[in-house]
């Protein structure tokens, strides 16, 4: 049985971040469990010079930063510094806090388009203190694969035996999607997991439904198997996994299970033990 969409909006601009930012989740819709934040940024133009996103904290999550197109320097206070290049995976484990600088220093000679997402995976709860973490995954590493005449490269998860070397703590899946114009593809899908679709680019039609560029759309849990038709050339990002089921509550970069924790890592960056980026 294929997944009926339940819900399906366009992602705006950002009134914060800019025009070059369109903010997906919450903003569009409600947070896929167990992601509770999608960022689109780009394509935008990274200038000789430019300062980045400057040292700022998270707790209680994993931070996954995907790049189409440019590149991006991550630091953050626990000694990790790497450059990540399109099609490579940032992921990194805030755990009980950790701060990170994002395209600082660069040293860069020349501009660049810069073009990706930024997800945000709430932890279990178990792992909500767990100790935090850096992995940088070349796209050489992320399998890739065809469907039909569907090419699907596995960020996150394991599809149709292609797994992806991540380690994500909360049980999720994320793939990316290039499907031709005219052709058709059923994706196998775990009954009971929750699925998002985020269009970057092009025009498909699922559960009889047109969805546009910038949109994105839910599925509901039942059904096993997802199928999908491009009207053109059509670039998406499937996501989704096992629902933690537990509560979200956010503030500012940290997500955590309630009030206090929230007083507990706010304090904690406070008193200076998430560390410090030293450029």
């Amino acid at each position: 049985m294929n997944k009926k969409i339940t819900s399906s909006h366009q992602a705006h601009k950002s009134r914060s971040m800019g025009p070059s930012v369109r903010q997906v989740i919450p903003s569009a819709i409600e947070h896929v469990d167990p992601f509770v934040f999608l960022d689109h940024f780009g394509p935008m133009e990274k200038k000789p010079g430019g300062q980045g996103m400057p040292p700022h904290p998270h707790a209680g999550i994993a931070t996954i930063t995907y790049l189409f197109e440019g590149s991006n320097r991550h630091q953050d206070s626990y000694g990790h510094d790497a450059m990540v290049y399109a099609g490579d995976i940032a992921w990194m484990q805030a755990g009980k806090g950790i701060v990170h600088a994002e395209g600082m220093n660069e040293n860069r000679t020349e501009s660049e388009i810069v073009h990706g997402l930024q997800f945000w995976i709430s932890l279990p709860a178990k792992d909500k203190f767990i100790e935090p973490d850096f992995f940088h995954h070349p796209s050489a590493d992320l399998p890739t694969f065809r469907i039909d005449g569907a090419t699907i490269k596995v960020l996150c998860g394991e599809l149709n035996g292609y797994k992806s070397p991540i380690n994500s703590l909360s049980p999720a899946f994320i793939f990316e999607v290039k499907l031709p114009a005219n052709e058709t593809i059923e994706i196998p899908l775990k009954t009971g997991d929750t699925l998002g679709l985020y269009l970057v680019a092009g025009s498909i039609n699922a559960d009889e439904k047109a969805l546009l560029p910038n949109s994105m759309t839910s599925f509901d849990k039942e059904g096993d198997a997802l199928s999908l038709s491009a009207n053109q050339d059509s670039h998406f990002i499937l996501f989704g996994g096992t629902p933690l089921n537990e509560p979200i509550i956010g503030y500012a970069s940290y997500v955590m299970n309630s009030e206090e924790q929230i007083h507990q890592v706010m304090q904690d960056y406070k008193m200076g033990k998430m560390g410090q980026v030293n450029f």
